[in-house]
């Protein structure tokens, strides 16, 4: 059996970061806990770490959004944010920094990456502090859209294995050339030839063939571990299931036995990459009338089932919120199986969602596997548990101002 390293943040500083002009954060192994009431800045150390981790910010947020309006005005810059941590990756030390810049005469924002002070592109950066968060938020993940849940996968996957990154942001230029190409068609009406297709439909195969592939092994490996953790939480409740699809228009049992045993990546791919191929041939009429592709990853998506039926119809909301318990705690059992990596576990604001028994559940399963956990409330008292006791303590009595207990 491998021994699992946890990763733990040892030091997070924020420079004009939303409310934070300036601070500066020693974090024990074990972890933080930050209370304070809402809007002082709670979240914001959350969503610090995950630019850190995934350098991206929250879902619906701008990368501009994150910067403090206020900030560079004294040194005559433009505003600007930067967020900087020290990691002990498995024994291994870290300095990961990310920087954020207002360019008003482009109205964008710039961002650079640095490990260890060395500049450096977001396929390198993402996976080296691999994290699990858990905000109240995330239920969209069973009642929300699609887009949502293939965001999750992305994260999960981007984390765990790079070329799955590289490949999902190069499979995104070429969708928006191919589809461009589609609307070319019917702007003037005169339709692309078939042959003008080729390359781009050699692209989009290649490319999205080894999304499903890893989309589809993962989902089958979560939910597995999800319906088990599921379980654990609802003795007494229906079995919880996952199920990707797909728009390649295969049956279940197709997939059951495309991810079923110990295949290898490199056959999975292979084969979906055989009906992907054929499909995309066969859409190019309907991909022309609607101006853009209907066939690829871009269209995933992942179903929750309670019994075998939908769990947004057939669940309650209670029972909906443990699956997102068991959804997160799955993610972090595979990130960990993936990497030899215990992932830094993320509670924002969830534990008042949660029964006693079920809060006591989720942050024991967490200590038990032995990951770091930074976990934030409004309430003092819900996080003085005696499983919690040995982290950290930090107080933000107002935005922005935070004391280390």
């Amino acid at each position: 059996m491998t021994l699992l390293s946890p990763v733990h943040i040892r030091r997070l500083e924020l420079e004009q970061f939303r409310a934070y002009t300036s601070v500066e954060l020693s974090v024990p192994p074990a972890g933080l806990r930050v209370v304070g009431p809402n809007g002082s800045g709670k979240s914001t150390l959350i969503e610090a770490l995950l630019l850190l981790s995934t350098t991206r910010s929250r879902r619906g947020t701008q990368d501009g959004d994150l910067i403090r309006h206020e900030s560079g005005v004294e040194l005559g810059v433009a505003p600007y944010a930067r967020v900087l941590g020290e990691i002990d990756r498995g024994g291994v030390t870290v300095h990961l920094d990310v920087t954020l810049e207002n360019q008003p005469e482009r109205s964008t924002t710039r961002k650079v990456l640095k490990v260890a002070d060395r500049p450096r592109r977001a396929v390198d950066v993402v996976g080296l502090l691999p994290t699990v968060a858990f905000s109240p938020e995330d239920l969209d993940l069973v009642l929300g859209s699609p887009p949502i849940r293939r965001r999750w996968l992305d994260v999960v996957l981007s984390q765990t294995d790079r070329k799955y990154l590289r490949f999902l942001s190069r499979y995104g230029k070429i969708l928006s050339q191919r589809n461009g190409l589609l609307k070319q068609g019917n702007n003037n009406g005169n339709s692309p030839s078939a042959s003008e297709f080729t390359y781009w439909d050699e692209q989009l195969t290649a490319l999205g063939a080894y999304i499903i592939a890893a989309r589809a092994l993962a989902v089958a490996r979560i939910a597995a571990s999800a319906s088990i953790r599921f379980t654990s939480l609802a003795p007494e409740v229906e079995l919880l299931g996952l199920e990707y699809q797909s728009p390649l228009n295969q049956p279940p049992v197709w997939w059951d036995a495309l991810v079923s045993g110990q295949p290898s990546a490199d056959d999975v791919v292979q084969r979906v990459g055989a009906v992907y191929e054929f499909q995309m041939g066969e859409s190019l009429t309907s991909d022309l009338a609607r101006g853009s592709t209907q066939i690829g990853p871009h269209r995933d998506d992942v179903a929750f089932t309670l019994g075998g039926r939908p769990l947004t119809r057939f669940g309650s909301r209670g029972q909906q919120r443990l699956a997102v318990v068991a959804l997160k705690l799955a993610e972090a059992d595979f990130m960990a199986a993936v990497t030899d990596l215990r992932p830094v576990f993320m509670l924002d604001d969830v534990l008042s969602e949660l029964d006693p028994d079920h809060r006591q559940s989720l942050v024991e399963t967490v200590r038990e596997n032995g990951s770091q956990i930074i976990v934030t409330a409004t309430e003092g008292a819900l996080l003085n548990g005696e499983n919690l006791r040995d982290l950290g303590l930090a107080e933000l009595a107002s935005p922005g101002e935070l004391t280390l207990r």
